[in-house]
């Protein structure tokens, strides 16, 4: 999609230490410019490791930073904006309160971003301006971006245009800190155990992370700007900058023991921002560490950043997301082949599957939705590895239990429940995954069911006796024309039996042809 014209929004974000708004104005990918921003320190994160809720006091200071942030959408004349809630509103034990109180006093609708999405909102970022701007990366060698946050870790390599790895962990900088009461932090061995303490969560992570061969580590967000000062970089202006692993080593060293309070006292910090930045720095170096990395990357990017810039480019549809849409299929690939999935079978799958989401659209099936449909092609037999009986099963628990790279919780809940239904059984109100979604999930789900089933079904014997397919729809009739030189005997019952419940969904007949079009009048 082409913009008619530069396109004006804002983006506002409640996160664990600071709320911010961003007003911008898009013309392209590359041209994106800030015309205001505005941000506030905050405290939400400490209250809510400490209390596992925010009180009434806290909702009613957030609902008053965002009455005044409308107030400066409305004196720019923005009416397009979106409102994101990250660890501090997702983690909550008084989430729906929150949500409900924010939308009663400021009308507006938070969308809640999960961990996987908060770290591939900043990656999106970060990879394009990396490779396609700054051109800091070799394509021939691997980087990982870090990504530490209040509430959680996510480590994400690539190579060239490939992803390679991603994992997120639930526990980051101010999670760490309160698994330590005050007086346990304030003893004179707490550096060393909090070190051991780290060094055993990076564990199962390590020995995978090394088989990459990584040649930079990229740290992002508001800690790297801190770090990058703390080394002396006090005037730096740059997005990213690059520093000799070596300059790091020697201010880890400088504390014989890095504390909160020596940040304090050495460098005049809050209490607060020493107990976030204390855990960052030591995590950072075990990660440093176990890798050896050639070069360390500070970039200034957080999380407003890159759902700003996301905003854009998804509205402007530009062909960039396609390519970060195919990183995650690759990642999606990945995680089939750990649990030894035909692969040939899933690619065969993914390719029939795609074809029925284009010949579609025009029923219901948003191009967002045929996306969802390549993700469940490529897992939907990842519980066999499991067991055989009930694979259904364990797949959607597979799928639940992986974070899904660029998927929310939500699509991940569908995609899962797709998996479920693949091969047996109708999705139905009596189960307890497919009642536990929203209508909207369901019609999901219904749809891409049936499309996975007949796909699925065109190499229903896992030999790829069909070579090509193609579709075309007459009155209400969608015929699938496949040219083979074998018996599909197997394949043509599976299709026929599967087409009953295709057509239930779609309200339109499905055909299997043998032979090109030109055989049907």
């Amino acid at each position: 999609m082409v913009l008619p014209k530069a396109l004006q929004y804002a983006v506002l974000h409640v996160g664990s230490s600071s709320m911010s708004i961003t007003i911008l104005e898009y013309k392209g990918i590359d041209d994106v410019r800030v015309i205001d921003y505005a941000a506030r320190e905050v405290t939400f994160g400490e209250e809510l490791f400490q209390t596992s809720r925010l009180s009434f006091k806290t909702i009613e200071e957030i609902c008053h930073i965002l009455k005044g942030y409308k107030q400066l959408m409305a004196d720019y004349g923005v009416t397009r904006s979106k409102l994101y809630g990250t660890t501090v509103i997702r983690e909550a034990a008084n989430r729906r309160s929150i949500l409900d109180q924010i939308y009663i006093q400021t009308g507006m609708r938070v969308e809640v971003i999960d961990m996987p999405k908060e770290v591939y909102y900043k990656y999106a970022l970060l990879y394009y301006k990396m490779t396609h701007q700054y051109h800091l990366t070799d394509p021939t060698k691997a980087t990982l971006f870090l990504d530490i946050t209040s509430g959680g870790v996510g480590l994400t390599v690539w190579r060239g245009e490939s992803l390679l790895f991603q994992r997120n962990m639930h526990s980051g900088s101010l999670r760490v800190m309160e698994s330590f009461n005050r007086n346990q932090r304030s003893s004179i061995s707490f550096p060393r155990a909090i070190t051991e303490y780290l060094h055993r969560m990076i564990g199962p992570l390590r020995e995978e992370l090394q088989t990459f061969n990584i040649d930079s580590i990229v740290l992002s967000g508001d800690e790297a700007q801190y770090m990058t000062h703390l080394m002396g970089q006090e005037n730096n202006k740059e997005d990213i900058i690059t520093v000799e692993p070596e300059r790091f080593k020697g201010l880890i060293n400088s504390f014989d023991g890095v504390t909160a309070t020596k940040l304090m006292n050495r460098y005049k910090l809050p209490e607060y921002k020493a107990n976030i930045l204390m855990p960052t720095m030591i995590l950072f170096n075990e990660i440093i560490t176990a890798i050896g990395p050639k070069s360390l990357i500070f970039s200034s990017f957080s999380f407003s950043q890159g759902i700003s810039w996301f905003y854009g480019v998804e509205s402007e549809n530009n062909p960039f997301m396609y390519q970060l849409r195919e990183q995650n299929a690759q990642l999606a690939r990945a995680v089939a082949a750990r649990y030894h999935t035909d692969r040939i079978h899933d690619a065969e799958v993914e390719k029939f599957s795609a074809l029925f989401c284009k010949a579609l659209r025009h029923k219901g099936l948003p191009e967002r939705w045929g996306y969802l449909c390549s993700i469940a092609a490529i897992l939907c037999s990842v519980g066999k590895f499991v067991n055989l009986r009930n694979h259904g099963e364990h797949a959607y628990h597979i799928v639940m239990g992986t974070d899904i790279f660029g998927l929310s919780e939500e699509e991940k809940q569908v995609v899962a429940n797709v998996v479920y239904y693949h091969y047996k059984g109708t999705p139905n109100d009596d189960d307890a995954y497919f009642n536990a979604l929203t209508e909207l999930q369901k019609i999901q789900v219904t749809k891409l069911v049936a499309i996975i089933r007949v796909a699925c079904a065109l190499d229903a014997g896992s030999n790829q006796k069909i070579s090509d397919v193609t579709l075309e729809e007459r009155d209400n009739v969608l015929y699938v024309f496949c040219r083979t030189n074998e018996d599909i005997s197997l394949e043509w019952w599976t299709f026929n039996r599967d087409s009953e419940y295709f057509t239930e969904v779609f309200g339109m007949e499905i055909v299997l042809v043998r032979g090109g079009n030109r055989h049907v009048q």
